[in-house]
C-alpha cells in the first residue's frame, strides 16, 4: 500500500502525536494521583480531549477524500468499523476509569482501589493497545491513494460491488 504522504503528513503526525501523548497519560498519570491530584485532572482531562480529537481527526480525513465526495463513505466505513467501536469503547472506559479514580480520591481518599475499579483499570489498559493499533491502522487506511481522485474507476467498481 502506497501512501499518499504529501497529503496526509500533518494528519498521521498529529494522530501518531496524540497516540504518544495517550500512551504518557496511560504510563504516568496515576502517578501524580496523591500527591498532586489537579495534575491528575489535567492529565484525565487531556488524555480524554485527545481521544476525541483522534475521532475528530478522522472524520475530517474521510471528508476529504474522493471516495467520500462522490457518496461512497460506505466503502471507507466498511474498513473503519473496527476503529469507530473501539475509539467509542476506549473513550468510555477511559472517561469511566477518571472520574472514579477522581471520586475515589476526592470522596473517600483513606480507601484503596476496590477490586471492580482495578479490573476495569486492566481493562481499560488493554483495550488501550487495541485503541493504538486501530488508530494506526485506520490511519494508513484513510491515507490510502485509491481514494483519491484518479482511482475513480476503482471506486465506480466499489460502489456496484454491495
Amino acid at each position: 500500500m502506497k501512501l499518499t504522504l504529501r497529503r496526509y503528513s500533518l494528519l498521521l503526525l498529529l494522530q501518531f502525536t496524540f497516540l504518544l501523548a495517550d500512551l504518557f497519560f496511560n504510563t504516568f498519570a496515576h502517578i501524580f494521583l496523591n500527591d498532586k491530584l489537579q495534575l491528575s485532572i489535567v492529565f484525565y482531562v487531556t488524555q480524554d480531549i485527545l481521544i476525541i480529537c483522534e475521532y475528530v481527526f478522522f472524520t475530517f480525513a474521510v471528508h476529504s477524500t474522493c471516495v467520500y465526495e462522490v457518496g461512497g463513505a460506505s466503502i471507507i466505513f466498511r474498513s473503519c468499523k473496527f476503529f469507530l467501536i473501539t475509539t467509542l469503547t476506549y473513550f468510555i472506559l477511559s472517561a469511566t476509569q477518571h472520574l472514579w479514580i477522581v471520586y475515589n480520591v476526592m470522596w473517600a481518599p483513606n480507601t484503596d482501589w476496590s477490586g471492580t475499579l482495578t479490573a476495569l483499570a486492566f481493562f481499560q489498559r488493554l483495550v488501550s493497545f487495541v485503541y493504538y493499533y486501530a488508530c494506526k491502522h485506520t490511519a494508513l487506511v484513510v491515507s490510502d491513494p485509491r481514494y483519491d481522485e484518479e482511482n475513480i474507476d476503482w471506486i465506480a467498481e466499489q460502489l456496484s460491488v454491495k
